[in-house]
């Protein structure tokens, strides 16, 4: 049976019982005073009570100290050795005052607060409140005592006590236990400890008007200094991070102490200890090399370089320069580094890093157990070249795809990026449509990954916003002139023979190198080499298109390897046995970018083996098609007798003004094509040029470096060659810049490579004010009816027609855009500066703002201290054409800004916010609108939502395609009970589970697992199995990582729009 209490005097804050009700009931009653005795004070209790206080004549609270149990022991031992009083006056104010404010921060923002708080200023100028803090020792008690005015009352009046202190959790949100006690002797005894508490206690009036009015409820905040509050806000880890004394990098000597490179290497240091990785990716010729070294000086522990064996000996060079110690290892060197002891490196250091770009191979799945539980410091100009995927990939090296840290409340970096593809998937490439959404991809990467665990300035951003030191230092980048075309036409004999070679081209069936595609039965070991055969009949048109546009020469060389390979695999075909490659990814082969080399990779004889008879008949068909068809190309070029390329070449270094003085780089994608320039530029300029492609040697580099790279010793210098003819084997890594001129031999189908060959001769400290880049274009004759543009464009766009599906090829496995006229548009983006700047990134305009509020720092250390010291929550207003609120809010490290308006709530960047708070002394400040708080309660709403977002993965795209980790977690959950398995086998599936469950391990090694327990369905051998087949070092190094810590959210500021 349920009871029913209706006159009880004990208080619950249970429904209908709350101390609030009856404080309300008891004030209205005339009653003329009201004594506060409580150890707590809160300011949200007397927001809840003002109202029902404005009746009574005089209202006291007496507070104690809110101090912890440790600060009390410590103050109670002072006390007892020196015999001082419990806390002195100053002090007492000073740590009330603190209190004061730290509460009124934290109280909920909202119409009814201020009100309260007002209110509170008010009582207290007005005498009808009085606020003291008793100093002499903690008063636990919570005592309510409202006398009565007696001529209105015969009731002296009440006392109420128990377990609530002044707050609103006191009054109605917590369980409390309180009573009341009416009887006028408990009244007045309680009156009597009352006021003998009063006298000896401190007055503080004075210092909670003080905080109060300097609170979030202030209106003197003017827009500029709210602007400038945000930019301290948002800055405030970064602003001081320019002060850094380069002595602690151990220059070498006569090293240039450049501002912009060492606020990078603190920067990096910073992102390294939160995230175990960090990209350097500035673009080319900004000293990357010199900034990773000083990076490696300031880290303590051992040290592990990887590179490309042409930048072991500049790595070499550079760390002895700062006194570095480190090992230094070639990329070709993985599986000696896995053999290494782990304790022999702490820090992973890797240079040209977009090398790493693709997971799905064992080169990347080697580099990743290399990393594994290591910090990783990742060393790229073009870490991104055009799918989300390259860096993506490029993260998980230091980051667990379903365990990381980066986007703080979503631990799923792979749901993040799967989002984000799929939104790009809705639209066709090359759409407006796509265009929009693709920049607001880019955009939610850069805000929500890359600006946490990347350093990347462009020579714009250096120049704007390091311009005084640069000055100081008087060092100036070059200007990067628009490329320049030379263009060579062919006879209209040549262009028939051309196109004729393109239709060809276009009809072959590249059967020799798709074996496997014309099996009458594939074997389910052989089922995942056909996509690679399939990949590999369009890398092999590639490669004859590459060498037909690139030179005569380099075509005729590959057309007649072309027709040996077919002639020998025909008599192997007709002698009954064939045998084809087990193991190739052509994009692996295709990363060093010489494919000479890798069309003999091709031919090797590490093979399965088959039966003749195993094929289709139109196997052989097509074999004999394909032939006949490349010995009739061959036919066709037999006539032709002169190269219109090599001659206009050889015409314009002779009569250009620019070609025929300076010194020029030269590149080709050919190794051939780089052979047959330097023979005949030296047959004609007598021995000026010097040939270098991967068969060189490092004697051969050093001579390069003396006659090209200003940074050697004046002694070393020479001057032997004028000309450089090389590969894109010196594309990377190496300083080049005593020349100024770049010079594409061969057309850049990828237009990104151009900026790391531009990146040789753009470097920190040339002497050059100019740099010059020219490209060769084909043409056919001129006619009336086509422009030049258009003819050039044509040319293009037959490549491309040619190719079809295939055309990715010919940019070495990068997307090629192909929407719209593909010539037109790679032929603009050619002759475009833009293409030199390297602005795949869109600049960091936050650099623009980090340095405005150093300069205020620096200039203006008055308004400096003044925003410094504004409260959180603080608000202010201008005028402008849309109604809405905008607010700041804080979680830790996360930043985050929402707008309301009227039409919806909505997040926006720190670019787009900036923008509004932007404004100068000036701006007139406007009164806060009605709708503000409404606005600031859904810009909260939003808030919680996006955080509630973050922790789900709401991509459709997950679904689709294998996620081997999911798979692999499905076969451990389904064996995890089996009855067989020891404690020991147990524990083992629980580590194995953790690996899958956080995305440790990388995709081709959980390709090979699934591949291997496929059909096993033994428990104990599937577990042995994918236990033996996990590098060990995965599980010892995968502890669980700590949870995202949790903050409270701040309201940091607000801006009112009116």
């Amino acid at each position: 049976m349920e009871n029913n209490y209706n006159d009880l005097t004990f208080f619950t804050n249970e429904e209908g019982h709350t101390l609030y009700d009856r404080f309300n009931k008891i004030l209205n009653n005339n009653v003329q005073f009201f004594d506060i005795l409580v150890g707590y004070f809160r300011s949200s209790g007397f927001y809840k009570m003002y109202k029902s206080m404005e009746k009574v004549e005089k209202t006291r609270i007496l507070v104690g100290l809110n101090l912890d149990k440790k600060s009390v022991e410590l103050i109670h031992e002072a006390k007892n050795i020196n015999q001082i009083d419990f806390m002195s006056n100053a002090d007492t104010k000073k740590y009330y005052s603190e209190e004061v404010n730290e509460e009124i921060e934290k109280s909920e923002d909202s119409k009814d607060v201020e009100m309260g708080i007002k209110k509170f200023i008010e009582f207290i100028n007005s005498g009808k409140l009085e606020i003291r803090v008793y100093p002499h020792h903690p008063i636990h008690a919570k005592v309510y005592i409202m006398r009565k005015d007696l001529s209105k009352s015969e009731d002296y009046g009440k006392v109420i006590t128990g377990s609530s202190n002044f707050s609103k959790s006191g009054l109605i949100d917590q369980l409390e236990f309180n009573v009341e006690l009416k009887d006028s002797r408990d009244v007045r005894f309680a009156e009597e400890k009352f006021e003998e508490l009063w006298k000896n206690s401190i007055e503080v009036n004075d210092e909670y008007i003080d905080k109060a009015k300097k609170s979030w409820i202030r209106e003197d905040i003017t827009p500029y200094e709210l602007f400038i509050k945000c930019l301290y806000e948002y800055f405030q880890e970064e602003i001081n991070q320019d002060n850094l004394n380069p002595s602690t990098l151990g220059l070498p000597p006569g090293f240039m102490k450049l501002q912009y490179q060492l606020h990078a290497v603190v920067r990096a240091e910073k992102i390294l200890e939160t995230y175990n990785g960090v990209f350097l990716a500035d673009v080319v010729g900004l000293g990357k090399t010199y900034i990773a070294a000083m990076l490696a000086k300031r880290l303590r522990g051992r040290k592990l370089v990887i590179c490309p064996p042409v930048l072991i000996d500049n790595w070499e060079k550079v760390l002895w320069e700062f006194d570095v110690s480190a090992k230094i290892k070639s990329v070709g060197k993985l599986d000696s580094i896995l053999q290494m002891n782990r304790d022999s490196y702490d820090y992973v250091f890797i240079d040209e890093a977009h090398r790493f770009r693709n997971d799905d191979n064992d080169t990347y799945s080697k580099l990743h157990e290399i990393c594994n539980g290591e910090k990783v410091i990742l060393i790229s100009a073009t870490p991104q070249n055009n799918r989300l995927s390259d860096i993506e990939n490029q993260i998980y090296l230091f980051q667990n795809k379903n365990n990381s840290n980066i986007i703080p409340n979503r631990k799923d970096l792979e749901g993040f990026f799967s989002t984000q593809k799929h939104i790009l998937k809705k639209y066709d490439l090359g759409t407006d449509e796509y265009m929009e959404a693709s920049k607001e991809v880019a955009a939610e990467v850069r805000d929500k990954v890359l600006n946490h665990i990347m350093v990347r300035r462009t020579r714009k951003e250096i120049t704007k916003y390091y311009k005084k030191d640069l000055e100081k230092q008087g060092l100036e980048f070059p200007n990067l002139n628009t490329p320049k075309k030379i263009v060579y036409e062919f006879d209209d004999e040549l262009d028939k023979i051309f196109n004729n070679t393109l239709d060809v081209i276009k009809t072959l069936t590249y059967s020799r190198y798709k074996a496997l595609t014309y099996l009458k039965v594939v074997a389910p070991r052989y089922k995942s080499l056909l996509v690679g055969q399939r990949n590999m009949g369009g890398f092999m048109k590639s490669i004859l298109l590459k060498r037909l546009e690139s030179s005569f020469y380099a075509f005729r060389k590959t057309l007649n390897r072309f027709i040996e390979s077919y002639e020998a695999f025909i008599d192997m075909y007709n002698s009954g046995t064939i045998y084809i490659s087990k193991k190739y990814n052509i994009y692996d082969l295709m990363n060093n970018g010489e494919e000479d080399k890798l069309a003999l990779i091709v031919e090797k004889q590490d093979a399965f083996k088959f039966e003749a008879d195993m094929f289709t008949k139109e196997f052989i068909e097509d074999l004999e098609f394909d032939l006949a068809n490349l010995k009739r190309v061959k036919r066709m070029w037999e006539p032709v007798k002169y190269d219109p390329k090599l001659e206009k070449f050889l015409n314009d270094l002779k009569t250009n003004k620019l070609l025929k003085t300076n010194k020029i780089l030269i590149f080709s994608e050919s190794k051939e094509t780089a052979e047959y320039l330097a023979e005949n530029i030296n047959k004609t300029f007598n021995k000026q040029a010097i040939l270098f492609t991967g068969d060189s040697s490092n004697r051969l580099r050093a001579e390069i470096e003396n006659n090209f790279n200003p940074d050697v010793t004046e002694q070393e210098q020479k001057n032997d060659y004028r000309i450089l003819v090389t590969t894109d084997v010196l594309a990377e890594g190496i300083s080049l810049h005593r020349a100024n001129i770049i010079v594409n031999y061969d057309l850049p189908w990828n237009p990104t490579r151009i900026m790391q060959r531009v990146g040789r001769i753009n470097r920190v400290g040339t002497k050059f004010n100019d740099i010059y880049v020219f490209n060769f274009f084909p043409s056919s004759q001129v006619s009336e009816n086509m422009t030049l543009e258009e003819n050039i464009s044509s040319k293009i766009q037959a490549f491309h027609d040619t190719l079809g599906e295939d055309f990715k090829y010919l940019s070495e496995n990068e997307d090629v855009d192909t929407y719209g006229i593909f010539g037109k548009v790679l032929y603009d983006k050619l002759n475009s500066d833009k293409v030199l700047e390297e602005e795949d990134f869109e600049e960091d305009i936050s650099l623009k703002y980090l340095n405005m509020i150093r300069d205020i720092r620096d200039n203006n250390e008055e308004l400096f201290t003044k925003v410094k010291s504004y409260p959180k929550k603080i608000r202010s207003a201008k005028y402008l054409d849309n109604d809405g609120t905008i607010t700041f809010f804080r979680k830790g490290k996360i930043k985050r800004f929402f707008i309301t308006n009227e039409e919806m709530t909505r997040e926006i960047k720190f670019i787009e916010a900036i923008r509004y708070f932007e404004c100068n002394e000036n701006e007139k400040k406007a009164p806060i609108s009605k709708f503000y708080y409404e606005n600031l309660k859904r810009n909260k709403e939003g808030l919680v939502v996006s955080f509630q977002e973050d922790k789900i993965d709401i991509s459709p795209n997950r679904k689709s395609g294998k996620n081997h980790n999911k798979e692999l977690l499905k076969y451990l959950k389904a064996i995890n009970n089996y009855s067989k398995f020891t404690e020991f086998e147990n524990q083992r599936i629980d580590k194995l589970m953790c690996l899958f469950e956080d995305g440790v391990v990388p995709k081709n090694k959980l390709k090979e697992i699934v591949k291997m327990i496929k059909g096993v369905t033994n428990p104990i051998e599937i577990l042995n199995t994918i236990w033996d087949m996990i590098p060990s070092s995965y599980i010892e190094n995968n502890t669980q990582s700590e949870n995202i810590e949790e903050y409270n959210t701040e309201v940091v500021l607000s801006l009112d729009l009116v």
